[in-house]
């Protein structure tokens, strides 16, 4: 499984030669978080000189945002903010980066293989999804209890797992007091903005991989704040109020076998400030 990453700068990881086989060109990766067992990964993407790839068949699901510059994917032609989704064995269009573009990848739930050429595998499921953020609303996030809303651009979901890609938007003053946990995991890349919880500072390029069952707040939003953000599953939000320590208080809205795990301490940046483990 991969480690609970809480608020790591990417800034604060080296980088190495990208692993994307059967690419023509230089690139760079930092490798945000990886699960050394199926070879899932979340990497940051520097692309050195123009880069391409011809069509193919991944062995993960395949995921590419950009962060800034260009990409394009068969004839579709995306700036920041584009998005790309392919599932495993479903067959991939070929892809074009250029030089000094920055991207978001994940590989989820297999290694980097890649079979140039190849055909659809038996029993692949689902389609490539690709995405212009900009041609999308922002929607109201559903919301427990009376506490201002944040906003959503779903980029991609599995219906069958629940399992999505989606932009997040928290207005400028924005807050929520209690602490949260989920049944699934949480993880997310900072675009824009400031905020401030109990487990550091957040701001762009600020990254987290926060397993299930791990309670996260208070959140305080300095900033109208973007992050784009991953679940394995459908997010459920289970509160504790009047908190003594992270896994002590008031259980709001889930039951004794739904409570929180508590963790060893994170992989953490000193450089997201202090963090305090109380809850605030």
């Amino acid at each position: 499984m991969r480690p609970h990453v809480e608020l790591i700068h990417e800034d604060d990881y080296v980088w190495h030669p990208a692993e994307l086989p059967g690419g023509e060109g230089e690139v760079r990766e930092r490798r945000l978080s990886t699960d050394e067992e199926d070879g899932s990964s979340a990497l940051s993407l520097v692309f050195d000189t123009d880069w391409s790839r011809a069509a193919g068949v991944p062995s993960a699901d395949t995921e590419f945002f950009v962060l800034s510059g260009r990409l394009v994917y068969g004839e579709q032609a995306l700036g920041a903010g584009g998005y790309v989704h392919v599932p495993t064995g479903v067959p991939m269009e070929a892809v074009s980066v250029t030089a000094g573009s920055k991207v978001l990848h994940w590989r989820e739930y297999g290694p980097a293989d890649f079979l140039l050429g190849g055909e659809r595998t038996p029993g692949a499921e689902g389609e490539a999804t690709v995405r212009d953020p900009e041609s999308l609303d922002w929607t109201a996030a559903p919301t427990v209890g009376p506490i201002s809303p944040l906003y959503i651009k779903l980029l991609h979901r599995n219906e069958k797992t629940g399992f999505y890609t989606r932009l997040i938007l928290a207005p400028k003053g924005w807050t929520d007091h209690r602490l949260a946990h989920h049944p699934c995991y949480e993880e997310f890349y900072t675009l824009s903005g400031r905020m401030t919880y109990n487990f550091g500072d957040i701001d762009p390029g600020t990254y987290c991989f926060r397993p299930p069952f791990v309670k996260h707040g208070h959140f305080i939003a300095e900033e109208d704040t973007e992050w784009i953000i991953r679940s394995d599953g459908e997010l459920i939000n289970w509160y504790t109020t009047e908190e003594w320590i992270n896994w002590g208080g008031e259980a709001e809205n889930y039951e004794p076998h739904q409570a929180p795990q508590p963790s060893t301490m994170p992989l953490r940046s000193r450089s997201r400030g202090d963090w305090s483990r109380d809850g605030m």
